[in-house]
């Protein structure tokens, strides 16, 4: 009898803990939460954990495009359009080295090669053509030593 109450109370508490640990949301799920309620601030943290240290990469383009969103919002044209040229380079990055082609590769596709660009394309000349260049050196730079190759060695 104590055997099978010790049994059922580790199989009771198994479960509990599994219970949690489906139930924590990541970080860019709750950072997605928060800038959907408007909260673009207390989604900062959330979005800047996910890029430290993503679990996908399309969590990578998702983190820097809500950060471009944010900025946007917040009309700081230069960080809005880092974060949106990173989101352009991951989601390009993504699409060229998908080992599954499916509807969401065509939707990163139209992001890397339409949506993103004529964003892009519009805010330039607010931001000038000579500090265009240096963000995008700069995000390149980052993003190939950073993410990219982690990324292409895991395929």
């Amino acid at each position: 009898m104590k055997k099978l109450l010790t049994f059922a109370l580790l199989l009771g508490l198994s479960l509990s803990l599994a219970a949690c640990g489906a139930a924590q949301k990541s970080d860019i799920a709750i950072g997605q939460a928060l800038y959907k309620d408007g909260k673009c601030a207390d989604a900062q943290p959330y979005l800047d954990s996910t890029i430290q240290n993503p679990e996908q990469i399309t969590d990578l383009g998702l983190a820097y495009y809500l950060k471009g969103k944010c900025a946007e919002e917040a009309g700081n044209l230069p960080s809005a359009y880092a974060n949106y040229y990173a989101t352009k380079v991951v989601a390009c990055y993504s699409v060229d080295h998908d080992t599954q082609i499916n509807l969401n590769t065509y939707g990163r596709a139209e992001f890397c090669e339409q949506i993103i660009p004529k964003m892009l394309e519009q805010m330039a000349p607010k931001i000038g053509a000579e500090k265009v260049e240096a963000i995008r050196a700069k995000v390149d730079k980052h993003l190939e030593d950073r993410y990219l190759q982690q990324f292409y060695k895991k395929q």
